[in-house]
């Protein structure tokens, strides 16, 4: 594993102190690791994200604050939503001697054949997973080999997942699908034309006007029947 070097200075933490640090381009940081107090410290905003470029997270660095220095890993990071700039950045120290538990980010690599030839659509259900292992032996990324998926039968499971013997996948369920590939929607296209309405068709009254027209008609009939009765009584 590549080893780099990265440097640092104490800070403060007062609002003065973040508005120094914006002007003299440092993006706040803390250090922080196994039996060790956390530490407050800057790092050169240019050098840090040319070092995050290149190696990304999971690589040790080497962190010197002032005379000495640490293995640290670049743990954690935040960004501004808007700008995409680093404002803070975690560092966790390690002991090249202890296990440590980090997220390895899955590397999605070659062209399914289910989806090339058939028009499927790939599906990653999974992004990183979590390993434990020496700091020595902690890979940058896992692949993950698309071309395993050569029907919409098969899936890409944790237990496929290639890492060294030193490296151990922190989930539980080992049958848990990380890629898959799924029939396409298909679109229901209507044929011919849409039937006529019986009420738009001229010269014919839809069924509503019509039992309306003979409810009336009932209504009517039931009227002069009893205005008849009602005269033959008068008379």
């Amino acid at each position: 594993m590549e080893t780099l070097e990265l440097e640092a200075k104490k800070r403060e933490t007062d609002k003065k102190a973040k508005r120094l640090l914006v002007k003299e381009k440092l993006i706040p940081a803390i250090v922080y690791g196994h039996r060790l107090k956390s530490e407050a410290v800057a790092v050169p905003y240019a050098q840090f994200e040319k070092i995050f470029r290149s190696a990304g997270e999971n690589t040790l660095i080497w962190l010197k604050i002032g005379p000495g220095k640490k293995q640290v890993l670049i743990y954690d990071y935040q960004k501004d939503p808007l700008t995409e700039k680093f404002i803070h950045v975690d560092f966790y120290a390690v002991k090249m001697d202890e296990k440590i538990v980090a997220a390895v980010p899955l590397n999605f690599t070659g062209i399914s054949p289910a989806v090339k030839n058939e028009g499927g659509i790939l599906v990653k259900n999974m992004e990183s997973v979590k390993v434990k292992c020496l700091p020595k032996d902690l890979p940058r990324e896992i692949k993950v080999d698309l071309s395993l998926l050569k029907s919409f039968a098969e899936r890409i499971k944790v237990l496929d997942l290639k890492v060294d013997s030193g490296v151990e996948i922190l989930i539980d369920d080992k049958n848990q699908v990380m890629a898959n590939v799924v029939l396409p929607r298909v679109e229901k296209e209507e044929v011919g034309k849409p039937e006529e309405k019986v009420e738009e068709v001229e010269g014919i009254k839809p069924k509503e006007e019509t039992a309306k027209e003979e409810g009336e008609k009932q209504e009517k009939g039931v009227k002069k029947e009893g205005k008849a009765k009602d005269d033959k009584k008068k008379k």
